[in-house]
């Protein structure tokens, strides 16, 4: 997978993940949903793990391998990184 299709699958998990999390807001007690908000961040998790064992980091959230490299790379939006 390159990097434009892991950037756009975790896109993805993080858009349903995030609309399950708002329906969750007003249905807290929906099991299902809970179920399906768990597995979209699950999923987008392991798509930014892979992201960035193969492009460096997303941001600075990301965990640090002990240097702060994640504004080196070009950022997700600049021509370079697409």
């Amino acid at each position: 997978m390159d990097r434009r299709e892991l950037l756009w699958k975790m896109t993805a998990q993080q858009f349903a993940a995030f609309d399950t999390q708002l329906y969750l807001d007003t249905h807290p007690d929906d099991v299902n949903a809970l179920r399906m908000f768990n597995t979209y961040q699950k999923a987008r998790m392991e798509l930014r793990k892979q992201f960035e064992s193969l492009y460096g980091p997303l941001g600075s959230d990301s965990v640090s391998d002990g240097s702060w490299k994640w504004v080196s790379d070009p950022w997700p939006w600049e021509r370079e990184a697409n």
